[in-house]
């Protein structure tokens, strides 16, 4: 029996399913977008391209990562001024304290840069027929007519250098013309480049190939090369367009022009690059659209997050087409990358965490030098907005004021180290992060009339919106870091098997910090100051989620808490929610075990806060009434969310313990999926059939011991090592199964008496209907 089942598993194959899985979420626009907001989206971690408009002419707005404006203000206040300021309530000078008159003068300061756009006139009007995003390939394609003969495109930006392809076909190819500049900027945008002094770009352009090229006052320059090539008995026409900065080449202009003179674009690596990354793993479940939903998410991601690149900012590699970039495009620490890589440990994509790491890391000591100017001792302080080597952009003074921007990012650093078990990673990048924005805590921290530890001043994202009354004492966010980023630092010693010689002070802190502030078996945002309304950020149920601190495992006094702040949540509302406080709303309701409030907050989401082409836009355009932001400012990190929300339903990894479909909603009997990762590095795969739990897959890589939740509904279950030969069952009891593993072991967990057979161990897939196939896209007919 036990080769029975290894022949069985070995035909359950990620790279055999997801192809055909991936189909049918294919995004389909069966009308042109006519707006950037709904357009295209192709990127490659380092250049990006958004196609849109109806071919007359279509455009294609580009990007790139590093074409940043960099020029900042040094802060003239310190943390005791400011506490100053608010003890003597100069309410005026508080909030503008944080406030440089270079977010809002003609001065120059950090944002990501407005790019050229590049245009294709067919040569006349255009019929479009339809455009389909390839999510296996992330290639599109577009067929319609234009001059009353029909055309076909394909796009892709290449998977391993920074190239976009573009193949025409059909007599449209011939009549191309292609333009390239900035001159769609806005009044606005052409002013605000013009103040800070940077110069028109250098433009070339001829039928078969252009240029431009833009040095900044920084020093930085950019430049992109475009070439036609014909093939195919001139049938065909491929454009291709080269984007390079000072940072890829010393004449970038030069190296673009001689790499789109090349017409090989190797497209067969692009492929197999994509083929790769879909392998990781993969998952079904009955709701059609969320399935859709997750499957977008995660190809962007994967255009927007790459080893060795940048991290994601607020709109990844599509930054608005035109103007200056919504809140300068930048980094956000209080929430917005953080939620923008909270799908890549589950989803087994660690490798997409490499650029946070490795640029924050890299801002250590920028950090540890503002500390000790603004707070006076030893520490790191990021601020909130930052540019990409740290440049501060000041915003809500409240929230550029948080010492919990960088402590939030330290968690990151522990969650990889929990679902790789990378003991390298832990000492070199996770220890030092953690160490310092304790140390930050820690020196911030004084002892009350009560004998405890309290943080005098500090704030709640965002809470009272960067006003005066933002000010506050021992916010629960911070308490909840200050015990997280403890806790971890034990942890981290004895898995390092090393002294810490933070070791004695972390225990006493952790001995003398107040506790939350709570009334009536609800978690306050700070002393003194309850929830009082609807209010998007939950920074004060952080240690809900993500830090695991308070959950269902804990005492009766845990359980009521939670379940009184999830209550206190409904009775203020959703009003002032914008769409990113859904789907973190969902985990932490996933955490609960409120699996139908965890599945109705992401069903909201996919109604209300974005476009077709699941671009998210904070507010409720549309006006479904969850909200009374009816703005539209795209920004990336909602979606990433809202994948980690799907997959937190399926299994959750957290204080030691794996659990399988935890809080699936009532509608969902059935659901599958294979290769998700869990702390302690762990690969799962696991079938939901009918309610029943078929069986359980768990590789383990690093040989630690497992703990698994019983998913058999409190059924005895049966333990198989399927790669030890002649095994026999070993039979498991209680409300959690623990069992030792060993480094690349493989394991089968089935209920007790009811050994699988081959149906039991083939994946589920959902029969889709017509309606429910390419679901995304722009459609003649909406479709949410």
């Amino acid at each position: 029996m036990h080769a029975s089942f290894l022949a069985v598993l070995s035909c359950v194959s990620v790279s055999a399913q997801t192809p055909a899985l991936l189909d049918q979420h294919d995004l389909v626009w069966e009308v042109a977008p006519a707006r950037w907001l709904t357009g295209i989206p192709l990127a490659n971690g380092d250049i990006g391209a958004l196609v849109w408009g109806d071919g007359a002419p279509l455009k294609i707005t580009l990007d790139k990562y590093d074409a940043w404006e960099t020029r900042e203000a040094p802060l003239d206040l310190t943390y005791e001024q400011l506490r100053q300021l608010v003890r003597d309530e100069k309410r005026e000078e508080a909030e503008q304290a944080m406030r440089t008159k270079n977010l809002y003068g003609d001065g120059p300061r950090p944002t990501r840069l407005p790019m050229p756009r590049l245009e294709i006139d067919l040569g006349g009007a255009v019929d479009w027929g339809r455009a389909r995003l390839r999510l296996h390939t992330a290639s599109a394609e577009i067929d319609g007519v234009a001059a009353d003969t029909p055309f076909h495109i394909e796009l892709f930006v290449h998977a391993n250098e920074n190239l976009l392809a573009i193949r025409l076909e059909g007599p449209a190819a011939v009549r191309a013309r292609f333009s390239l500049g900035l001159r769609h900027l806005e009044a606005g945008a052409k002013d605000t480049l013009e103040r800070w002094g940077y110069p028109a770009p250098a433009v070339a352009a001829g039928d078969d190939k252009g240029s431009l090229a833009l040095d900044a006052p920084t020093g930085y320059r950019y430049a992109v090369a475009w070439q036609r090539h014909v093939s195919d008995g001139g049938n065909a026409h491929t454009l291709l367009l080269s984007l390079l900065s000072s940072a890829d080449a010393d004449d970038p202009l030069a190296a673009a022009r001689a790499r789109v003179a090349n017409p090989e674009t190797d497209a067969e690596a692009h492929r197999a690059w994509w083929a790769a990354y879909w392998t990781r793993s993969w998952l079904t479940i009955p709701d059609a659209r969320l399935e859709a939903l997750y499957y977008a998410e995660m190809y962007k991601l994967g255009c927007c997050s790459r080893p060795g690149k940048f991290p994601v900012t607020l709109q990844g590699l599509w930054t608005l087409d035109g103007g200056m970039p919504p809140w300068a495009g930048d980094y956000h620490l209080d929430m917005n990358v953080q939620q923008s890589y909270w799908p890549v440990y589950t989803a087994n994509r660690l490798e997409l965490g490499e650029p946070l790491y490795r640029a924050f890391s890299a801002c250590l000591p920028r950090w540890q030098e503002q500390c000790r100017a603004f707070f006076d001792f030893d520490g790191i302080w990021s601020g909130c907005a930052i540019g990409p080597k740290g440049e501060r952009i000041y915003g809500y003074s409240g929230v550029e004021l948080w010492p919990g921007n960088a402590a939030w990012l330290a968690h990151h650093y522990w969650l990889h180290y929990l679902y790789s078990q990378d003991a390298a990673f832990l000492r070199d990048q996770a220890l030092p992060i953690m160490r310092l924005a304790f140390l930050t805590y820690a020196n911030l921290l004084e002892e009350g009339d009560d004998g405890k530890l309290h943080v005098p001043l500090s704030y709640s994202p965002e809470y009272g919106e960067g006003g005066f009354s933002a000010y506050c004492k021992d916010p629960t966010c911070d308490l909840a870091l200050i015990r997280f980023l403890g806790k971890a630092i034990l942890e981290a010693s004895a898995a390092l098997e090393a002294s810490d010689a933070l070791t004695e002070r972390v225990t006493s802190v952790l001995e003398r910090l107040v506790d939350y502030p709570q009334r009536g078996n609800k978690l306050m945002v700070s002393a003194g100051t309850p929830l009082g309304h609807s209010h998007r950020h939950h920074s004060h149920l952080m240690a809900i989620h993500p830090l695991g601190l308070l959950s269902p495992d804990g005492t009766d006094a845990e359980r009521a808490l939670i379940r009184g702040s999830l209550h206190e949540i409904r009775v203020h509302g959703i009003g002032q929610w914008t769409g990113w406080a859904f789907p973190w709303m969902s985990l932490i309701a996933s955490r609960a075990g409120l699996g139908n409030m965890a599945w109705q907050m992401l069903d909201t989401y996919a109604n209300a806060f974005i476009k077709p082409n699941t671009f998210h836009v904070n507010g409720d355009p549309r006006i479904f009434g969850v909200s009374l932001f009816e703005y539209e400012p795209m920004t990336l990190e909602a979606g990433f969310g809202a994948a980690a929300a799907v997959m937190e339903m399926l299994i959750q990894s957290y204080n030691g313990r794996i659990r399988l479909f935890p809080s699936v909603p009532d509608r969902w009997h059935d659901a599958y999926f294979e290769d998700l990762r869990a702390e302690g590095a762990f690969l799962v795969t696991a079938k939901l059939e009918r309610g029943d739990v078929r069986f359980v897959k768990i590789a383990s890589e690093a040989g630690r011991p497992c703990t698994v939740v019983n998913p058999f509904q409190g059924g005895d279950a049966e333990l198989l090592a399927l790669d030890v030969a002649d095994a026999g069952p070993t039979p498991l009891t209680g409300d959690a199964f623990t069992f030792d593993t060993h480094t690349g072991g493989r394991y089968l967990l089935h209920r007790a008496g009811r050994k699988p057979d081959q149906e039991d161990l083939s994946p589920l897939r959902f029969p889709r209907a017509e309606s429910d196939a390419y679901f995304y896209g722009l459609k003649r007919l909406p479709r949410f």
